[in-house]
């Protein structure tokens, strides 16, 4: 079992999960959160006219001391007016109408005689002289028809929802989410509502890959915990395999080289697997290939190595196959006491981002550094200790 860098390792990951699907859906509430496939483009104009932003008076000064208007119509919004306002006349309009032919401005009806409610007037006074455009969207003049509203890649967002709808779209092309199933293996490993017994430990690993899964887009299919017995592990995997609803499947233990490690035992003697060992610490120990068709990515059992592990290998796979733009990890000021780490393997640090561009690590272990942690320190494979001040590459979680 050689030694492999996280680099080639991601790259295999990649491979082998490969590009992902697209599929046109409708532009509603349930493509929220979903990635565009191809450039979100505009179907009509927006507004789709002359249209005014206030509740008022569309007018048409004629005398330059004109300050009454003969009220020749009343526009509510949706409807289309039948008739041109000609110099000194004016029109009802409500927000959202379009405005007549023949519209300089609209005055809002605050600053006119008028009531705000009831039917329109014979005739407006108007307390002030219209500025040409006052209160007036003209048509396209937030999106014209054909123009790229949203590129590739965008997140579908409600903003979007909005903006996409109210252009005239009704479909999107976005990227089909990853079907997805979890298995977390070991004897050991007791569910939640059972007593873990003198030997056992709470199980933790399932649950917490697949709200991950979740938070990268994923459909997650199955959420399994199996015992360290091959056959268990085979007829779980034959199941999944078999399921044409399951696109990939994450295991976590049962990877390392010594005695009772399932995923191994099951997995390793096929020519599809191979299992490694990755000069990066935690989640060193590591496996990938098929079981059949599907694509399986065996991760480390411990939740500190299994984390790190799905955002430093899968979580760029996934996001590649759902059209996420990749991020550049950022650039960070350490600050706290000299912490030592070791040199041979690059190393991921739980840690916290803060708002000054700062960021500590925690002086806790495992599970609770975890907890608060929001980014991983990436600690390069020749530094044996971390300085204060020293400039550290930081990925967010």
């Amino acid at each position: 079992m050689g030694h492999v860098s996280v680099a080639d390792h991601r790259a295999a990951v990649e491979r082998l999960l490969g590009d992902g699907s697209v599929e046109r859906v409708a532009l509603d509430r349930h493509a929220a959160g979903r990635r565009l496939a191809a450039d979100l483009v505009a179907a009509d104009d927006l507004p789709r006219f002359d249209a005014s932003a206030m509740d008022g008076y569309a007018v048409c000064p004629g005398p330059a001391d004109q300050r009454t208007y003969p009220v020749v119509g009343d526009v509510p919004a949706g409807s289309a007016p039948g008739f041109a306002l000609a110099a000194g006349e004016a029109a009802r309009v409500m927000t959202g109408a379009r405005v007549p032919e023949g519209t300089v401005a609209v005055v809002a009806v605050e600053h006119t005689d008028a009531s705000p409610t009831g039917p329109a007037p014979p005739s407006v006074t108007v307390d002030l002289d219209p500025v040409p455009g006052q209160h007036v969207r003209r048509r396209a003049e937030d999106v014209s028809a054909g123009a790229v509203i949203a590129t590739g890649g965008s997140a579908v967002t409600p903003a979007l929802i909005a903006l996409g709808r109210s252009a005239g779209c009704t479909t999107v092309e976005v990227h089909v989410p990853t079907r997805l199933a979890v298995i977390a293996t070991g004897a050991e490993l007791a569910p939640p509502e059972a007593d873990p017994g003198a030997g056992g430990i709470h199980e933790s690993n399932s649950d917490m890959v697949a709200a991950l899964a979740q938070a990268a887009g994923c459909d997650v299919r199955r959420v399994e915990v199996c015992s360290d017995e091959p056959d268990d592990l085979r007829t779980l995997l034959d199941v999944l395999d078999a399921d044409p609803d399951v696109d990939l499947v994450v295991t976590t233990g049962g990877v390392s080289a010594g005695a009772y490690e399932v995923v191994r035992q099951v997995c390793s003697p096929l020519p599809t697997f191979d299992f490694v060992h990755l000069a990066m610490q935690p989640g060193g120990p590591q496996g990938l290939g098929r079981y059949g068709s599907t694509p399986v990515v065996c991760l480390s059992g411990t939740p500190v190595g299994a984390f790190v592990a799905f955002h430093v290998l899968v979580r760029p796979a996934l996001d590649r196959r759902h059209g996420v733009p990749a991020t550049p990890p950022g650039l960070a000021a350490y600050r706290g006491g000299t912490r030592r780490t070791r040199t041979g393997r690059v190393q991921f640090v739980t840690s916290v981002l803060h708002e000054d561009g700062t960021v500590t690590a925690p002086d806790a272990r495992h599970l609770t550094a975890l907890s608060a942690a929001n980014c991983l320190v990436e600690v390069p494979e020749g530094v044996d200790q971390l300085i204060d001040g020293d400039l550290v590459v930081v990925h967010r979680v």
